[in-house]
C-alpha cells in the first residue's frame, strides 16, 4: 500500500516524464491492439466452416507458375466421376456484379446472385431456417436466399414460394439460409442451381472453351492429392483437344484456408481478397511500435537517473533491500502499463469506426483481446525493468550523496551512450522504412490508377443499360436525347466498359496457324464511337468508319497485349480466324487498327489481349464523355433524361475513377493505415529522442555552462549537442534503406505493372527522419544553451 502512495505521488511529482511515458504506452497499447483484432480477424477467414481442413479450390497453373487461374468450364463436372479418391465436388458461380431484380412487379437493384450444384450444399455449412437442403437446388429455377434478403424484400412475410425475376427468367424461392459470416471468402445473397444455364445459356454448359465456375472439392482422408490433380490435368487436356506431351498447365488443390490470403494473384477469382504480405507487414509494424514504446520508456526512466538512484539510495539507507526496491521498479512500470492500457481500450472503442471504415470490416473486441493483452503486459514489464534496474544498480550508495549531481564515469558514459544510441537508432530505422514505405505505395497507387489507365478517367460518366430484350432501343433513345445536353462531348456504348471485368473470350488464330497462334481474346462489343469516348489512344491504323460497311461486319481493333500473344509484327490488315460471332463462312475477321492497352480487372495482373468489334448486341455500359466543369448539374440532366428514356428501371451510374479506385480499396486503405502507423511510429521516435536529449544534457550541463561562461556561442553548444544525433540518423538510413527496399519489392510482387524503387524516395525518408530528429533535438538543446550558467555551477 504504502509503494502505491509512493508511486502515486511520483506520478504527479514527476508529471512531465509520467505524461510521456503514458502517452507512448497508449499510442503503443491502441495501435497494438487493433492491429491485433484486424489481424485475427483475416486469419479467422472460412475457419467456421465445418470441413474446413478438407476443402480444396481448383486452380489451374501455367508451368512456370506464372500464371493462375480459377476458372472452370461447366462441362468438366461431368468428367469428374473418373477422378479418384474425391467425395464431394460441386461448381460455383461466384459472379457478385449487380444485378435488376423484380419482385411483384417492383425492380430493385441486388447483388452477390450465385449459381451451385446441390453438393455445394454438403462442402459448405448453409444454416436453412426455412426450406431443406435435399431439395433447395434440386430443379432448375428453384433460389435460395439469404435471410437478410428475406427480411429486405419481405419482411415478416412467408418468402418461399415467391418469385423473383432476373434476367427475364422467374426464380421460385425454395429456401431461406442464415447470412454467411462476414470471414467467409464469398458472400452470398442469392443462389440458384447449376442446371438452370441448361435453359439460360446451353452453350455455357457444353462448351469447353467457356469457362464460368470455381470448382470444390473435399477428398477422401489420406487421399493423394497430386494423384488427383494429375487426373483433372488429363481430363482437361482431352477436353480441349490438348496432345499430352503439348499440356503447359498443371492444376492444383488449393486448400480453403489459402483463398482469403494467398490468391492475390489468382485471375478470374471473384473471392474477398486479403493479402498475407499486407498481414506480415502490420504485424511487424505492431511489434517495432511496440519495441518503439519499450525503448521511449527506457530512455525517459534513464534520462531521470540521477533522482532515482538518489531515491533508491535512500531507501537502501533507510533499511530497504534490494529485492523491495527492485520490485519497486517493477510495480511503478507495471502501474504504468495498467493506466495505458485502461486508457488504451477506451482509445480501441474510439477508434474502431475508422479502423472498421478504413478496412471494411465489423471488428469488435473479444475474450481473446483481454488475454493477449495480459501477456504482452507481463511481457513488457519484463523488458521494459531489465536494463533501467541494472543501471540504477550499477552504482554504489556510499557515493551517491556526496554531491548534488550524479554524472557517469567516462566508461560508464560511453556504455550507456551506446546503449540509448542504438535505442534512437532502432526508432529511427522504423521511422525511414515507414516513410519510404508510405512514399511508395502512393507512388504505386499513383501509377495503378492514374498513370496507366490507357483512357480518361477524369471526365469520363459509365452508366449502366440493363440487360433485357429493349436494351439496344433504350441506349438509341437515350443517346438520342442526350445530345440536348451542352456538356455532354460524345456517347458511346460496349459490353464491358474498362475498370472492369471480361466476360467473354474466344480462341483467336493466324489463317493456318491454330496450334502455333492460338490464343484467348477478350470480345468487346463496342460502336463507332467507343475508342474516341473513352479518350483511348490509337497505336496504328485507324478507328472504326461509320461510312465503311466493311469495317462494321469484319474489322477489328485488338490492343497491345494482343499484338504480342499473337505474335504480329505488322498487324494491320492481318486476318484473324475468330471462333466465335465471326460473320464470313470462314470466321475470318481483319485487323484495322491497334489501341493501346486499357485497364480491365486489375494492374496486380498483366493486360489481357482483347479485340474490339462491332455487333447489334451487348449495349450494357454507355459512356458519357464531358465537358470539364459542374460535373452535378449534367449529372442530374442526365439522370431527368434516363427517367424519360427509361421510366422504370433505376439510373446507376459510376465515374470512371471511382471505377478505378474500387479495384483498389485494398490497396488505398493499406496505404491510408500505413500512413497513421508511420505518423505513430515517428511521434513515438520523437519522444524516445527527447529521452536521449535530455539525458545527454544533464550528463553535459557543467561543461555547457563552462563554454558558455568562456565566451561559447550558442550555435557551437547547438552544433556539439546536436552532431551525434545526425551520426544516429545516418546509420539508421543505412540499416533501414536496404530493408525497406526489400519489403516493397516483396509488396511490389503483387503487381504485374511496377512503380520504379527510385533513390529519391529513400533519401527524402532520410532527410525526413534527419529533419525531425534535429527539430526534436534542438528544442531541448536551445534550452540548455540559453540557460543561465550560474544556476548549474553555483552547486559546484
Amino acid at each position: 500500500m504504502n509503494n502505491l502512495k509512493l508511486i502515486g505521488r511520483n506520478l504527479f511529482k514527476q508529471s512531465q516524464s509520467s505524461f510521456y511515458i503514458l502517452i507512448n504506452f497508449v499510442i503503443a497499447f491502441t495501435c497494438v491492439t487493433l492491429i491485433y483484432l484486424f489481424v485475427t480477424d483475416e486469419f479467422a477467414f472460412d475457419r467456421h466452416f465445418s470441413k474446413f481442413d478438407s476443402i480444396y479450390r481448383l486452380n489451374m497453373q501455367a508451368k512456370d507458375k506464372c500464371v493462375t487461374s480459377c476458372n472452370f468450364p461447366a462441362i468438366l463436372h461431368g468428367q469428374m466421376d473418373k477422378v479418384t479418391n474425391i467425395e464431394k465436388v460441386a461448381r460455383l458461380q461466384t459472379f457478385m456484379g449487380e444485378r435488376n431484380i423484380v419482385i411483384n412487379n417492383q425492380v430493385y437493384v441486388s447483388d452477390k446472385f450465385l449459381f451451385g450444384d446441390p453438393e455445394i450444399l454438403e462442402i459448405f455449412d448453409f444454416e436453412f431456417l426455412l426450406g431443406n437442403s435435399e431439395d433447395a437446388l434440386s430443379k432448375p429455377f428453384n433460389l435460395i436466399i439469404s435471410q437478410s434478403i428475406a427480411r429486405k424484400y419481405f419482411g415478416k412475410s412467408d418468402p418461399l414460394g415467391k418469385i423473383i425475376q432476373t434476367d427475364n427468367h422467374n426464380f421460385n424461392i425454395a429456401a431461406v439460409v442464415k447470412d454467411l459470416p462476414e470471414q467467409s471468402h464469398f458472400a452470398m445473397n442469392f443462389l440458384a442451381p447449376v442446371s438452370s444455364y441448361n435453359i439460360i445459356n446451353s452453350d455455357l454448359m457444353t462448351k469447353w472453351y467457356i469457362s464460368a465456375f470455381n470448382y470444390y472439392f473435399t477428398v477422401l482422408p489420406k487421399a493423394d492429392k497430386s494423384k488427383i490433380e494429375t487426373q483433372i490435368t488429363k481430363l482437361f487436356a482431352e477436353g480441349n483437344g490438348i496432345e499430352e506431351e503439348n499440356i503447359e498447365f498443371g492444376m492444383e488443390l488449393e486448400p480453403l484456408a489459402n483463398i482469403h490470403l494467398r490468391s492475390v494473384g489468382t485471375r478470374w477469382d471473384n473471392a474477398i481478397k486479403g493479402d498475407i504480405k499486407v498481414v506480415y507487414g502490420f504485424i511487424t509494424i505492431a511489434l517495432l511500435i511496440l519495441g518503439i514504446a519499450i525503448a521511449n520508456y527506457i530512455n525517459v526512466l534513464t534520462a531521470s537517473y540521477q533522482r532515482k538512484v538518489r531515491e533508491n539510495s535512500i531507501r537502501k539507507i533507510n533499511g530497504a533491500t534490494e529485492f523491495s526496491v527492485i520490485s519497486f521498479q517493477v510495480g511503478e512500470t507495471l502501474f504504468f502499463l495498467l493506466i495505458s492500457m485502461t486508457v488504451a481500450i477506451f482509445m480501441v472503442y474510439l477508434l474502431l469506426p475508422l479502423l472498421n471504415n478504413l478496412s471494411g470490416k465489423n471488428l469488435n473486441p473479444h475474450l481473446l483481446v483481454s488475454l493477449t493483452v495480459g501477456i504482452i503486459l507481463i511481457a513488457i514489464t519484463s523488458l521494459s525493468v531489465i536494463y533501467p534496474v541494472l543501471f540504477m544498480q550499477s552504482f554504489k550508495t556510499t557515493e551517491l550523496l556526496k554531491n548534488r549531481s550524479i554524472i557517469l564515469n567516462l566508461h560508464k558514459q560511453k556504455k550507456h551512450f551506446m546503449v540509448r544510441g542504438s535505442l534512437v537508432t532502432f526508432q529511427l530505422v522504423i521511422a525511414i522504412i515507414l516513410i519510404a514505405s508510405t512514399l511508395i505505395i502512393y507512388k504505386q497507387l499513383h501509377l495503378i490508377t492514374k498513370a496507366k489507365t490507357g483512357f480518361d478517367q477524369e471526365n469520363t460518366l459509365v452508366v449502366i443499360n440493363p440487360y433485357s430484350e429493349k436494351m439496344n432501343q433504350r441506349y438509341d433513345l437515350f443517346k438520342e436525347k442526350l445530345s440536348a445536353i451542352p456538356t455532354i462531348k460524345s456517347v458511346a456504348v460496349t459490353q464491358n466498359a474498362p475498370a472492369d471485368y471480361i466476360n467473354n473470350f474466344t480462341p483467336v488464330w493466324l489463317p493456318g496457324f491454330e496450334k502455333e497462334s492460338k490464343v484467348d481474346l477478350g470480345q468487346i462489343t463496342v460502336d463507332h464511337d467507343f475508342i474516341p469516348a473513352v479518350g483511348a489512344n490509337i497505336i496504328k491504323g485507324k478507328n472504326f468508319d461509320k461510312n465503311i460497311l466493311y469495317d462494321e461486319q469484319m474489322g477489328v481493333v485488338i490492343n497491345e497485349s494482343a499484338v504480342k500473344a499473337l505474335n504480329l509484327t505488322d498487324p494491320i490488315g492481318q486476318k484473324l480466324v475468330v471462333q466465335n460471332n465471326a460473320y464470313t463462312p470462314n470466321n475470318e475477321m481483319e485487323i484495322i487498327g491497334v489501341v493501346e492497352d486499357m485497364q480491365y480487372f486489375t494492374l496486380k495482373e498483366a493486360s489481357k489481349p482483347i479485340m474490339y468489334f462491332i455487333r447489334p448486341w451487348g449495349y450494357h455500359n454507355i459512356i458519357i464523355s464531358l465537358e470539364k466543369g459542374d460535373y452535378q448539374s449534367t449529372l442530374r440532366q442526365i439522370e431527368q433524361t434516363w427517367k424519360e428514356a427509361e421510366p422504370v428501371l433505376p439510373f446507376k451510374y459510376q465515374f470512371m475513377d471511382d471505377r478505378i479506385n474500387n479495384n483498389y480499396t485494398a490497396e488505398i486503405n493499406t496505404a491510408k493505415i500505413t500512413t497513421i502507423l508511420s505518423a505513430v511510429a515517428i511521434f513515438l521516435s520523437v519522444l524516445g529522442i527527447l529521452g536521449m536529449i535530455i539525458f545527454t544534457i544533464q550528463q553535459r550541463v557543467n561543461e555547457i555552462c563552462i563554454r558558455k561562461v568562456n565566451g561559447a556561442k550558442i550555435s557551437e553548444i547547438l552544433a556539439m549537442l546536436n552532431k551525434d544525433f545526425v551520426k544516429w540518423v545516418v546509420v539508421a538510413f543505412v540499416i533501414a534503406t536496404p530493408v525497406a527496399c526489400y519489403a516493397m519489392t516483396k509488396w511490389l510482387e503483387n503487381f504485374a505493372y511496377k512503380t520504379e524503387l527510385s533513390w529519391w524516395i529513400f533519401a527524402l525518408a532520410g532527410l525526413l527522419a534527419l529533419g525531425i530528429a534535429l527539430l526534436t533535438v534542438s528544442w531541448q538543446s536551445w534550452k540548455a544553451a540559453t540557460r543561465n550558467p550560474v544556476e548549474a555551477l553555483r552547486y559546484e
